[in-house]
């Protein structure tokens, strides 16, 4: 495998300011800090203030002053990789300050992920770690109480979640309150085995008197905020999309160009780009469905047979797992034959905390802490599972684990001799594109096991066509809920609890549901020129080890590595 030049960066400048770049990502947010395992920041939380916006903008404009004085005629390939993933994420960090979300956000945008999910992903290696832990809690107050704050001005500014989102975050706020002080999801931390049960048990019970003293008082007045100031105006479900609120137009350009990797494209380009994928799938959706359901005579009599018959459901939570399971070993074995560079980590399944599954995704992925004080892990939404569809099982498992995200993220964690904010700063174009690509390589090493299972692959990439469209739709175009669920419905086989949850997300999350295909298009685009001009000198696997051996690089650096590729080994 000719690799690109590996040796040490030399630029002196470009070592600074990537060191710096990752300090800075570690002081702001801490969360994501103490999720990695820096002890410094145990005792630390986020801060929303206009002083704070205002320190973090001139942070980032001064990183880009820097960024710009380095020379890039005088870069290694491998230096002019990190100069590019430098200007993204400083790019991506001036639009987010731009944006200003944080006024509006609610259901998957919102702020419950403090309460239900971050502490279940926190290792707490040793007392003091624990110690520092309870002095992070007592910050929850200020914390919420500046949420409330931020939120009433987006409100004055008529920039408002829809209602539909504001009652998911009411929902899970109230189920957590509703929860027992002895079961706070607060206290679910992943304590050392070193660390004294004795130790644990005192550490719970202060904790506890923080929470009921302190912290829940003030989720509940964040909580009666929402009801009382911001259910009354919140969007309806005519007016789901970011359009509708002031400077929403801009602010969804924005976003649809961070996440779709191309800087200049269009909500009608990418529009349009959805609707010719879906149109793609059909012939296929027919051609396997006749397999599973004899009789069928359209593409559309297939996708109601998977929408509607039993057999096409899970039994139970447990059968889902262990599908999970059983799927992603199986995936392990031909890896050889299509990588040389594999992950360290194990990957292991888990099913979503059950105090956030009512309004979670169906499945995700948290990479594992390069010290392996946490694996790589396969989160699996077990919520009301006779009603999930069990023909993703497959697919599903091959996109978020193996060949997918345990890959390409667990890499990206374990990559040596990289400036260390590269290991997590991430275009998500690329991660997704590979995620959604994994689905369609684990068809090529053979990996589904029967008809069903492939139904669920083209259900997937249909799935996923549907977002650009729907996206797009709702964000750009002015759709309505209705009109978008509708057509997701009638283009894929998603079942209609996932179809309402997957859709909110979307209004939530503006942008973010178009990076999968679009990434997937263009890893697939860039492995057909590679096919075409490299013959039979083509080898899948160094094809594959070069999208992945820089970690979760923006599109157009992963082209111009792949036009390296092909002259290094056209040779």
């Amino acid at each position: 495998f000719l690799k690109q030049e590996e040796l040490p960066m030399s630029d002196n400048q470009l070592i600074g300011l990537a060191e710096d770049f990752f300090q800075n990502s570690l002081d702001s947010p801490p969360t994501s800090a103490i999720m990695r395992g820096h002890k410094k920041y145990f005792d630390q939380i986020e801060e929303l203030t206009e002083d704070q916006f205002q320190k973090e903008k001139e942070i980032v404009d001064t990183f880009i002053q820097r960024l710009n004085a380095i020379k890039k005629d005088n870069l290694t390939s491998r230096e002019k990789v990190t100069h590019g993933m430098l200007e993204f994420a400083l790019n991506s960090n001036k639009d987010s300050l731009l944006d200003r979300s944080w006024e509006f956000g609610a259901g998957v945008s919102g702020f419950t992920g403090f309460l239900i999910d971050y502490n279940q992903q926190m290792f707490v290696p040793d007392s003091e770690s624990a110690d520092m832990l309870l002095k992070r809690l007592e910050l929850y107050k200020r914390l919420y109480t500046q949420i409330a704050e931020v939120q009433k001005i987006g409100l004055e500014n008529n920039r408002v979640a829809t209602e539909r989102n504001l009652l998911r975050t009411i929902d899970q706020l109230e189920n957590y309150l509703g929860s027992s002080l002895e079961e706070d999801p607060l206290l679910l931390i992943n304590f050392s085995p070193e660390i004294s049960e004795t130790f644990i048990s005192d550490w719970k019970e202060k904790a506890k008197k923080i929470i009921d003293s302190n912290i829940r008082p003030t989720v509940l007045a964040y909580l009666e905020q929402l009801k009382s100031d911001h259910i009354p105006k919140g969007r309806s479900d005519e007016h789901s999309g970011i359009m509708w609120i002031d400077g929403g137009e801009e602010t969804y350009l924005r976003a649809l160009r961070k996440y779709t990797g191309h800087k200049n494209i269009t909500v009608e380009e990418v529009h349009e780009v959805g609707l010719s994928e879906i149109e793609r799938l059909k012939k296929e959706f027919f051609e396997i469905g006749e397999n599973v359901f004899p009789g069928v005579s359209t593409p559309e009599e297939v996708l109601q047979k998977m929408q509607t018959e039993p057999s096409m459901r899970y039994e139970s939570k447990e059968q889902m797992l262990q599908l999970a399971v059983d799927t992603i070993e199986r995936a392990y074995k031909p890896l050889d034959q299509w990588f040389t560079v594999f992950p360290k980590s194990p990957c292991k399944v888990l099913p979503v905390p059950a105090e956030s599954e009512q309004h979670a995704p169906p499945a995700y992925y948290y990479p594992p802490l390069p010290d392996g004080s946490r694996d790589g892990t396969y989160f699996l939404n077990t919520y009301k599972a006779e009603t999930k569809s069990i023909f993703e099982a497959e697919s599903v498992a091959f996109h978020e684990a193996i060949p997918g995200h345990h890959l390409d993220r667990t890499i990206a964690v374990e990559l040596q001799d990289v400036p260390e904010f590269q290991k997590y700063v991430a275009s998500t174009a690329f991660v997704e594109g590979w995620g959604l690509y994994s689905e369609q390589l684990a068809n090529e090493m053979g990996l589904y096991s029967n008809d069903v299972q492939q139904l669920g692959r083209l259900g997937n990439d249909a799935w996923r066509a549907c977002r650009l469209v729907l996206d797009t739709g709702m964000h750009g175009m002015g759709w309505s809920r209705d009109k978008a669920i509708e057509f997701f419905r009638s283009n894929s086989p998603i079942e209609e609890i996932n179809a309402e949850i997957e859709t909110d997300r979307y209004i939530a999350w503006p942008g973010q549901a178009c990076s999968y295909k679009m990434g997937q298009l263009k890893i697939e685009e860039l492995r057909r020129k590679a096919e075409n001009e490299l013959g039979d000198k083509f080898d899948i696997r160094y094809f594959h080890d070069e999208v992945l051996c820089d970690g979760g690089i923006t599109l157009p650096i992963l082209e111009n590595k792949i036009k390296d590729f092909i002259q290094r080994h056209i040779v």
